[in-house]
C-alpha cells in the first residue's frame, strides 16, 4: 500500500533537499548525454567523459564565480572576499566529494556494472582491426 503524502506534511527543508536533488539529477543527466558515443565512432568513452568533466568543473566554477560576485558592491569589494569565498566553496565540493567518492566505493560493482558491456564493445572492436 502506498501512503498518500499530505503537502503539509512536508517540511520547507524536506521541500528544499528534494529540489536540490532533483537540479543535481539533471545536471547529472545531461552529463551522462554529453557523455554518450554515438555507434560507430572512433570516439572513447574514457576519453569523452575526461572532456566533459572538464567542462562541468569549467561550468560549474564560472557560475560559482558568477553566483557571489551577485553578493559584492564591486570588484574590489568581491576581491578582498576572494579567500573566504574559495574557502567556502572548496571546503563545500570537498565535502560532496568524499561522500560521493565513498559511496562508489561501498557501491562499486552496482555503480559500474554497465563497464563490462563497454569494455566488451571497445575490446571487440579493437579485436576486429588487429587481423
Amino acid at each position: 500500500m502506498v501512503q498518500k503524502i499530505e503537502a503539509t506534511d512536508v517540511t520547507e527543508e524536506e521541500a528544499l533537499n528534494a529540489a536540490f536533488f532533483e537540479r543535481a539529477d539533471e545536471f547529472i543527466k545531461q552529463a551522462n548525454e554529453f557523455c554518450r558515443v554515438e555507434k560507430g565512432s572512433q570516439e572513447q568513452p574514457a576519453e569523452k567523459r575526461g572532456q566533459v568533466s572538464a567542462a562541468m568543473l569549467f561550468g560549474t566554477a564560472r557560475f560559482n564565480t558568477w553566483v557571489a560576485a551577485n553578493n559584492f558592491k564591486d570588484g574590489e569589494e568581491m576581491r578582498a572576499a576572494k579567500d573566504q569565498v574559495m574557502s567556502y566553496i572548496l571546503q563545500q565540493f570537498q565535502m560532496m566529494l568524499e561522500d560521493n567518492y565513498d559511496e562508489y566505493c561501498e557501491q562499486f560493482e552496482n555503480y559500474l556494472r554497465f563497464r563490462r558491456n563497454e569494455e566488451f564493445h571497445s575490446n571487440k572492436h579493437k579485436h576486429d582491426h588487429d587481423h
